[in-house]
């Protein structure tokens, strides 16, 4: 069935000298594999420089029910980013969130309101002047809800975060996975704040960094199978 639906890049892999296979989550279908033939042409050359991470496309393909590939027949941007793939943070930010989402992202259903999250979100890292180091931070907090595991939230001060529960408590937890009360107000910060409010967070790279190894490894204890996220380093390099 020929269709069209937007689709945001989260992936792509080299399939032969002439195609690839693109990972997409889509409007219409949620996630997709999209072989993508004719890059080694002039034509196609151009239309490979379009795979950057979190692209947004206009996509016309042909969609195969009970089929786990389908074939790309046109593309174009629907969203032409200004800042993100000239500047190296920008970019390293992109990347690390189309690495969190492909590996988390699994299932086919329709989720409409998980695809406008994600395109605002990319909007705003692209369109936001202040807060791009914490951008990161927030996205994994914000993202929690639409992977099912959203913490709960707190009004209290001095609250320690427990890891298991994904609760506040006023008691430090009897296990390890805890934050002291500093990172969990951060944290709590992060539940409540818009993407454009990352700028009045004040975190020393070290703090930035103690706070994304322990969302990741809340991530891990509550969706256990997520792959290593190779650009993490990236990050920490940037941000430290």
């Amino acid at each position: 069935m020929l269709t069209r639906t937007r689709a945001i890049l989260l992936h792509h892999v080299r399939y032969s000298d002439n195609s690839l296979i693109a990972h997409f989550y889509t409007e219409e279908y949620g996630r997709l594999s999209v072989m993508v033939k004719g890059i080694s042409s002039r034509r196609g050359s151009a239309r490979f420089n379009y795979f950057q991470p979190l692209n947004i496309f206009n996509t016309e393909l042909y969609y195969y029910e009970n089929r786990e590939l389908h074939n790309l027949k046109e593309m174009s941007l629907a969203y032409v980013p200004q800042r993100i793939y000239g500047d190296i943070q920008r970019s390293s930010v992109a990347m690390f969130i189309s690495e969190i989402l492909h590996s988390i992202i699994r299932e086919q259903d329709v989720n409409r309101m998980l695809f406008d999250f994600i395109e605002s979100s990319v909007i705003s890292l692209d369109n936001m002047t202040e807060g791009i180091s914490n951008f990161h931070l927030w996205f994994l907090v914000a993202f929690t809800d639409y992977a099912g595991i959203g913490p709960s939230r707190t009004s209290g001060d001095g609250y320690y975060f427990d890891m298991l529960t994904g609760q506040f408590t006023p008691v430090q937890p009897m296990h390890r996975d805890f934050l002291e009360p500093q990172s969990a107000q951060v944290l709590n910060r992060l539940l409540l704040m818009p993407a454009e409010e990352t700028g009045s967070l004040r975190l020393s790279g070290e703090e930035r960094t103690d706070l994304i190894t322990c969302l990741l490894k809340y991530y891990t204890l509550h969706l256990p199978g997520i792959r290593q996220i190779r650009s993490l380093q990236v990050l920490k390099d940037i941000f430290r």
